[in-house]
């Protein structure tokens, strides 16, 4: 078996160059890994920056779309609210026009029914104008001399319908004699407001007919039918009342009747 060597000066010496060596080639080692880090970071820190800045540009331009988008959302609901407003208006205008279409015709057919309704009063009324007509020429006017002469008054002419120049007034039956008149208001259901009306005509007889001014002014009222209320209100302003009596006609005031002078 060999002895071992001494260790010489010589033996570290080389061992602390070997050591010095590896120690360099470590560091170098390390300081070119250091360098890739560096580079790597490098290069990742610009991927981020042109991913950012890539992400930002597609951003932009998303929003820039999405605005786009909701203006042309806008834009056509504007036109599609306006377009329905139209054709709301359209439509009402249509409804309206129809409205007053069928509102014409229903006036229309009313104006008819009312014309038939007035055409028919005409002809009743005419029938009623025509009994009064007859009840005035066929039975009043023929007795009215008979009967006033009976009562004193001796009248001995008689007119229909007088009317002054300016129709202020008409006069049924106008019957006299030089220094006598009476009027004679006629009606075919006698009221008791015709009673006023009539006792007003005869306070303004005389102004309105001048040349009768010195007569003696007496009135008469006659009815083919009479209100109770009509027939105290006459007697009591001391007019004469007619009503019919079988074929003709008769002064119904009794004996002891007073007739008022105007």
């Amino acid at each position: 078996m060999t002895a071992p060597q001494p260790i010489t000066v010589d033996d570290i010496f080389a061992l602390f160059r070997e050591s010095e060596a590896e120690r360099k080639a470590m560091y170098q080692s390390q300081q070119q890994a250091m360098h890739e880090f560096q580079q790597t970071m490098k290069e990742s820190q610009q991927v981020w920056q042109e991913s950012q800045q890539a992400w930002q540009q597609q951003f932009q331009q998303t929003m820039q779309e999405s605005q786009q988008a909701w203006k042309q959302t806008v834009q056509e609901s504007q036109q599609a609210w306006q377009e329905s407003q139209q054709e709301s208006q359209q439509a009402w205008r249509q409804a309206q026009q129809q409205a007053m279409e069928e509102h014409r015709r229903t006036v229309e057919r009313e104006m008819a029914e009312l014309r038939k309704v007035v055409a028919d009063t005409n002809k009743k009324v005419g029938a009623i104008s025509n009994r009064w007509g007859e009840f005035v020429e066929n039975l009043v006017q023929p007795a009215v001399v008979r009967l006033l002469q009976a009562k004193g008054i001796q009248v001995h002419w008689t007119a229909l319908n007088v009317v002054p120049e300016d129709r202020a007034i008409e006069i049924d039956i106008l019957a006299e004699n030089d220094t006598e008149i009476v009027a004679i208001e006629v009606k075919s259901f006698l009221e008791a407001r015709d009673v006023k009306r009539f006792i007003k005509t005869l306070t303004n007889f005389k102004t309105i007919f001048p040349k009768y001014h010195n007569h003696k002014l007496y009135g008469a009222m006659a009815g083919i039918k009479v209100g109770t209320r009509a027939e105290v209100d006459v007697v009591e302003a001391g007019l004469f009342l007619i009503k019919p009596a079988g074929d003709s006609v008769t002064i119904v005031n009794n004996e002891h009747f007073q007739p008022n002078i105007w």
